[in-house]
């Protein structure tokens, strides 16, 4: 396994860093963080989706207005097959490498090393670099720098590993989705009691092992004939549904938290907002300066393929049809972000609930989560959930009356993705409205990072942010 104080020893020599992004999922937006925040990136891509940075190249310096967009890219773009071949040439601000396969990337460290790199972890990165579900390619093998927690990478692959991100979520003692147990038979799944609720499962697609397929059902009967029809259309497979999750179905709508975690800010005194963290919340400094470098940036939702247009038809069409017999299955892959805010006297909750994540990593799994993190939540109306990270909590209710049953907006965590999300692409040039209030500039999560990278450097502490 690769040591952090080694990566930490190997970032300590790094003068002019560039940032390593895999091209793919949200990597424009960490291309544009390092544009704007004059670093140097290194994007490697396949030949299949190299179009999408050779067509979205991004030149000029950080303080350059950019007019004549083929002049500045001619200037500051090189395209290279081998990463050695990017020593070679001088004056590039941005290199993209070639590559046959994603994975090629692990046979070029000594190369990447030599070029100063950091790895900007995404979901891509996990899975196409990754080798397995426990990301043992990047834990033994993948010796460069990452900016962010190497052994978190890995709890995203649920119910493939003992402690993915839901046993995280039980250790925070912050409220999820109830789970139900089923048996694996050959047409499909089986439960051993009736369940009379509205449920979710959450499978591998067979025909394609990255993507995960979602199935909507009244209650277990209903599932079990769903799962079945999924089976016999070839869609779900017995490997699939071993590793598969049924679960409770919480109505709300759905919002991505992206969050930049700090431990440079960590480290630094707030003054008195610090101090009044503290007092009013009954926590040590350290904690209370913890939680205030957990900083969010922005909020986006997901737009799903096929679902989003059956939602479109009529209640009495949308019953009548047999998407199994359609060219059309039913699909819940990601194809849009949209941008979104909360309501504001919400952001109490949320925050509670990203600290309690945060500081159930760093007690499990230390130094716990480092950068861009993204919580994903469903946002629902119900009673209080009797969760630790309610426990003893003011809920900050002034219109309950005395003795009432309490309801609230209660944020249930269904995902949490431990590096660059995958809806910071809506922020792209604009940044997120959190983010940029504070920051007063444009500030995305991709210019979140390259920031952080930037002040670790002139503050001599980039150590601090790698593993």
């Amino acid at each position: 396994m690769i040591n952090r104080r080694e990566m930490q020893e190997v970032a300590s020599r790094f003068k002019e860093p560039t940032l390593l992004i895999l091209g793919s999922h949200s990597a424009l937006d960490a291309w544009q963080g390092a544009r704007n925040y004059g670093l140097k990136a290194l994007i490697y891509t396949t030949k299949d989706r190299a179009r999408i940075y050779l067509q979205n190249a991004m030149a000029g310096s950080s303080e350059e207005e950019v007019e004549d967009l083929p002049e500045l890219v001619r200037r500051d773009v090189i395209v290279v097959e081998d990463p050695a071949d990017a020593k070679k040439k001088k004056g590039w601000r941005s290199c993209i490498v070639i590559f046959d396969h994603y994975s090629d990337v692990v046979k070029y460290v000594d190369d990447l090393l030599e070029l100063q790199c950091l790895q900007i972890p995404n979901r891509a990165f996990s899975v196409y670099v990754g080798g397995d579900e426990k990301c043992s390619v990047i834990e033994d093998k993948f010796a460069v720098p990452i900016v962010g927690s190497r052994r978190l990478l890995k709890i995203e692959n649920r119910g493939e590993i003992e402690k993915d991100y839901y046993w995280f979520a039980e250790k925070a003692g912050i409220p999820y989705p109830k789970a139900f147990k089923f048996k694996v038979v050959k047409t499909g799944i089986k439960f051993e009691e009736r369940i009379e609720q509205p449920l979710i499962l959450k499978a591998e697609f067979a025909h394609r092992k990255f993507e995960r397929g979602f199935i909507f059902a009244a209650n277990s009967d209903d599932l079990e004939e769903k799962v079945r029809k999924e089976v016999e259309a070839g869609h779900l497979d017995e490997e699939g549904l071993q590793y598969a999750r049924v679960e409770e179905y919480v109505p709300g709508p759905h919002a991505n938290f992206n969050f930049f975690y700090s431990p440079i800010n960590a480290k630094e005194s707030w003054g008195d907002v610090e101090q009044w963290y503290s007092k009013l919340y009954s926590i040590t400094i350290e904690e209370a300066r913890s939680y205030l470098a957990n900083e969010l940036l922005s909020i986006d939702e997901r737009r799903e393929t096929t679902h989003d247009g059956v939602i479109r038809l009529p209640a009495d069409v949308q019953l009548k049809i047999d998407w199994t017999k359609t060219p059309y299955p039913l699909s819940f892959e990601v194809t849009f972000h949209g941008d979104l805010s909360i309501r504001e006297s919400l952001l109490k909750d949320v925050h509670l609930v990203a600290n309690a994540f945060l500081k159930a990593t760093q007690l499990y799994e230390p130094p716990g989560i480092i950068g861009a993190w993204c919580l994903q939540t469903i946002v629902t109306w119900t009673k209080v959930p009797k969760v630790k990270v309610y426990e003893g909590v003011k809920l900050g209710l002034y219109d309950v009356p005395e003795a009432a049953e309490t309801y609230m907006h209660v944020p249930y965590t269904q995902d949490v993705a431990l590096r660059h999300g995958g809806g910071a692409n809506v922020h792209l040039g604009v940044g997120g409205k959190y983010a940029v209030a504070r920051y007063k500039r444009r500030m995305s999560v991709g210019d979140r990072i390259a920031l952080e990278v930037r002040r670790a450097c002139k503050k001599n502490l980039l150590p601090e942010i790698v593993t």
